[in-house]
């Protein structure tokens, strides 16, 4: 029976390790991860960049889907072909090497509202040798693409407040929502956003937001809520926050 266990161990671990050395020779990276777009101009126009840090040959299809966000975070998406020009739809990108996509928005060049996007670097399965006990690791990569109308600002005021505990780890953390009533996305990292409860506060800048929560998308006429990186002293019982939005286009 020992010995039994001992060999499944044994075949675990080497399962483990097969897995290991699969996933690091067939990897790929893809950058950029969010692209800021218009849809009129120089920029209607960006590039994703594929890389192929594996050994064999990777073969890459690009996808188009339209992008809704709640007012969680959550997506939904549905597909889109008619929006974008993606040059090439598809590639085989050669072991070692990148392989550049070029996008042109062709959608409507007069929006009327900014439109959000998920494009999508899929590697293709490909077939492989019946004589070959390999498992094949396929991934996808998303960017998300924003395309602005020719003319508006974002909008984002704060609406609302609160703490919300994490039912993992028991910690609380402070949330605010903001509201963006313009016919443009924003984007909270291009905030310095402070909260305060107490005699505690925190101010976050444009970086740690950037780092921390990411792209902070809200999208034309939607609110978000944001569950912000920093734990609350026990001593805190209710938060308050200012938020200085300074936009970009």
């Amino acid at each position: 029976m020992i010995r039994v266990k001992r060999n499944l161990i044994s075949a675990l671990y080497a399962l483990v390790a097969t897995m290991a050395m699969i996933s690091a020779a067939m990897s790929m990276s893809i950058t950029p991860i969010h692209i800021e777009m218009a849809s009129t101009g120089l920029g209607s126009r960006a590039q994703i960049t594929v890389t192929n840090d594996s050994q064999w040959p990777l073969p890459v299809e690009i996808t188009v889907h339209n992008m809704t966000m709640d007012e969680a975070g959550g997506r939904s998406l549905g597909r889109s072909d008619n929006e974008f020009l993606v040059f090439p739809p598809q590639a085989l990108v050669p072991a070692g090497q990148s392989q550049v996509f070029r996008l042109q928005w062709v959608g409507e060049p007069q929006l009327s509202r900014s439109e959000s996007f998920l494009i999508t670097a899929n590697q293709i399965p490909v077939r492989l040798p019946v004589d070959k006990n390999v498992v094949q690791v396929v991934m996808s990569f998303g960017v998300v693409v924003n395309v602005a109308p020719p003319k508006g600002l974002p909008e984002l005021k704060l609406v609302g407040t609160g703490i919300e505990t994490d039912r993992k780890t028991g910690k609380r953390h402070p949330t605010v929502t903001v509201h963006n009533s313009a016919n443009v996305h924003g984007l909270l990292p291009q905030s310095i956003l402070r909260v305060s409860g107490g005699n505690w506060s925190h101010t976050f800048m444009s970086n740690e937001m950037s780092e921390k929560i990411g792209i902070g998308l809200v999208q034309p006429g939607k609110r978000r809520k944001f569950v912000l990186p920093v734990e609350l002293p026990a001593r805190v019982t209710n938060v308050q926050a200012t938020l200085d939005f300074r936009p970009r286009r």
